[in-house]
């Protein structure tokens, strides 16, 4: 394809958007592979860059060629001074193409420059973005995409607790664990009511177990084709992996290579109700107790010996999901700081 034909795709009309939300350790990187391998699709790992560039960018006027300038450099600075596996090639030439010149769709340049993407522009429909932390900031996103769609998925909570445990840098207390998981549906579920938003919900053990059928009711919430090479995912994890071994540290490739170890097999149902061995049956009350809102809404039995917990506990239940509470509305207030002064932030804390 020539350049001008390469370039059809953004002079007429920029893809679709949609976003994987749900609670981290569900399963979002696996779905995220799969879909990648869509040709119509270019779905992308987590980098919070909509929630950094919001606040400065989101009303500019982009057909000033200095805020398209501005933009560029403060995304660039970003890029370079963040921990990320991924960093997008340079979108300056598509600036040049891009009839519309909003924030909207300067923000799906940036997809489209997928840099483990080589598929041509003029064939994506969907570009989709995985990222558990735009879970709490749905509101942002329908602000910048009114139209976009959204995936939601869950996984057993107490699969997803164990799973959280084991690969947190620092403790957590089944309690914290509990309280983040809760939070993290009330929040998507809160804003997708609010705003009336269109969603499909994607259930881990469904997708582990029976991947084809999955794969094919998402392929047609997007009105796209199911391929079967969606199923043939390990060779893009690979990618993926060296990509990311070029962009981050040893130490932070390690724990990644760790934590996604099972993409390089067959989809499997490996680690599912695996909470049966790796908790105690105390722990397992407890999750139930806490849980069992949206246990009961996303189709998770509670154990039939579930015991109700103590006052005591739950009182460390409701101190946690306080805690959450008091940590996310930091780090939203975070966002709204501007964006010279969070990159400096950055920079500093990556040095240490």
């Amino acid at each position: 394809m020539n350049k001008q034909q390469n370039h059809l795709h953004i002079e007429s009309s920029l893809p679709n958007i949609a976003f994987i939300v749900g609670m981290g350790r569900s399963g979002t990187t696996l779905l995220t592979s799969m879909l990648n391998m869509n040709p119509e699709i270019i779905s992308t790992p987590e980098n919070e860059f909509i929630l950094f560039s919001y606040n400065p960018y989101v009303f500019k006027n982009f057909n000033n060629p200095n805020v398209v300038k501005s933009f560029i450099d403060i995304f660039n600075y970003n890029f370079n001074n963040i921990i990320t596996i991924w960093k997008p090639k340079s979108i300056e030439k598509d600036v040049i193409n891009l009839k519309i010149k909003s924030y909207a769709n300067m923000c799906k340049l940036v997809y489209l420059n997928y840099p483990l993407s080589q598929k041509e522009k003029s064939v994506v429909k969907w570009v989709i973005d995985k990222n558990p932390s735009y879970s709490l900031h749905i509101n942002k996103l329908n602000n910048v995409f009114p139209q976009a769609k959204y995936i939601v998925i869950v996984r057993d909570f107490r699969d997803n607790i164990v799973s959280r445990k084991k690969y947190s840098e620092n403790f957590a207390s089944i309690y914290s664990l509990a309280a983040a998981w809760n939070y993290f549906y009330y929040k998507i579920f809160k804003s997708i009511h609010k705003n009336n938003l269109s969603y499909h919900l994607v259930r881990y053990e469904d997708l582990v177990n029976s991947p084809k059928e999955s794969l094919q009711e998402i392929c047609n919430y997007l009105g796209v084709t199911f391929t079967d090479e969606m199923l043939r995912f390990q060779d893009f994890s690979k990618d993926l992996k060296a990509h990311a071994k070029e962009n981050i540290s040893d130490e932070k490739f390690k724990k990644i290579s760790s934590m996604h170890s099972n993409l390089d097999n067959e989809v499997n149902s490996n680690r599912v109700e695996a909470y049966l061995d790796e908790l105690s049956s105390s722990d397992i009350s407890i999750l139930d107790n806490v849980c069992s809102f949206y246990a009961n809404k996303f189709n998770y039995s509670i154990l039939e010996n579930n015991i109700k917990i103590s006052y005591y506990r739950n009182l460390r239940y409701k101190w946690a999901y306080a805690q959450i509470v008091i940590f996310n509305f930091l780090k939203t207030m975070y966002y709204n700081v501007p964006s010279s002064l969070r990159l400096v932030f950055k920079k500093k804390s990556n040095k240490s």
